[in-house]
């Protein structure tokens, strides 16, 4: 049997390590199965609690530190375009002409420039990504719903998507939606609307495209975009105030603004606006937005009112117009005083405004020009 005797040779041959050696092997898996579950469950509690921690290794090598995902900011800086300028924070870039709109997202800066090209910019370059064409006849008189501003470039308070019409011909609206994130084109259609109509972008939300076919609001101060078209089969409807409050953030959501008008034993009901382009006043050292009154005005999210104390001994001025959330606390008022536009920035945690720059009242600001 050539091959047992080929087995017991090897066997003769194979030393066995030492004891030690086993035991320190056994001890040392030990440990590292006891730091795996002590990771498991840390990890879970972590879920639970949503707090960062540090997983120890069992082999003594320097911690590593357990990273939560990615949290998006969407603290957006002070922004607005002087000639040419873009000024977005700390940063100033060149815009490669005279920017004639902004909007700000949580990913940059889109402009418009008054050659008609629309551009991003995050501060450190720009780049092209649309060209407005010819609006057509339709466009020469800029008049638009109160709360609502003139353009063609739209974006929410947060969020990296920007939507704008292009007119590849005159009077014909085409609906394109951006990711400024990602840098890519996420839609384009046709609207249903005819040559020289009335159509001024309102919003686009994940389903939906709102615009206006008339300067006209439907109801007093918040405005209500007449049509929509579903971005996913491109039917379009009229628009209801019931299915719009649906498609769109409501009661309790930050960056928003609740409006009522009851008064006496009506009951009260709030409608949602985002308070881009609200005129506010300044008189007895108070900065409060007007419209029909009675008029009861909160922030969304906290249902604090939205009024502030102007800075210490501000003059009576207005109108004013707010331009720009910075963050869920923090919105900015542009007031037109003496050939310049004060900015203040108001906090509803402090419940005042404070100068935050002056700047040329030729000066392009987001949502209001």
């Amino acid at each position: 049997m050539p091959d047992l005797d080929l087995l017991r040779g090897l066997a003769d041959e194979i030393v066995p390590p030492p004891f030690d050696a086993l035991r320190e092997t056994a001890q040392r898996r030990t440990r590292r199965a006891a730091a795996a579950m002590v990771v498991a469950a840390a990890a879970a509690v972590a879920l639970v609690v949503g707090v960062t921690f540090l997983a120890v290794t069992g082999d003594n090598r320097k911690p590593r530190p357990i990273r939560p995902p990615d949290v998006v900011d969407t603290t957006h800086p002070l922004t607005y375009a002087e000639g040419p300028k873009v000024h977005y924070g700390d940063k100033t870039v060149r815009a490669p002409g005279v920017v004639a709109e902004v909007d700000v997202t949580d990913a940059g800066v889109v402009v418009r420039t008054d050659d008609g090209r629309i551009w991003l910019t995050d501060g450190a370059g720009v780049d092209q990504i649309g060209t407005l064409g010819s609006p057509g006849n339709a466009y020469d008189v800029e008049d638009h719903p109160y709360a609502t501003s003139w353009g063609f470039v739209v974006s929410d308070n947060t969020g990296a998507r920007a939507a704008w019409l292009e007119f590849p011909s005159p009077g014909e609206p085409e609906l394109v939606v951006y990711d400024t994130a990602t840098r890519k084109e996420t839609y384009r259609r046709a609207l249903p609307a005819s040559a020289g109509s009335y159509a001024l972008l309102a919003s686009v939300t994940e389903r939906y495209g709102y615009w206006y076919t008339s300067p006209e609001t439907v109801e007093n101060d918040v405005p209500l975009p007449q049509q929509r078209i579903e971005l996913a089969t491109g039917v379009r409807e009229r628009v209801t105030r019931r299915a719009y409050a649906a498609d769109t953030p409501g009661v309790g959501t930050p960056r928003t603004m609740l409006v009522s008008h009851a008064q006496g034993n009506e009951p009260v009901v709030y409608l949602v606006h985002d308070a881009t382009a609200w005129q506010f006043d300044i008189g007895g050292g108070r900065v409060t937005p007007q419209g029909a009154q009675p008029m009861d005005a909160r922030n969304g999210e906290t249902r604090t009112r939205f009024a502030f104390d102007a800075p210490h001994g501000y003059p009576d001025t207005g109108p004013n117009w707010l331009t720009q959330w910075l963050d869920d606390d923090t919105v900015v008022i542009a007031v037109g005083r003496g050939g310049k536009d004060d900015l203040l920035e108001c906090q509803f945690s402090t419940g005042a405004c404070a100068l935050a720059l002056r700047v040329p009242a030729k000066a392009v600001m987001p949502e209001i020009g």
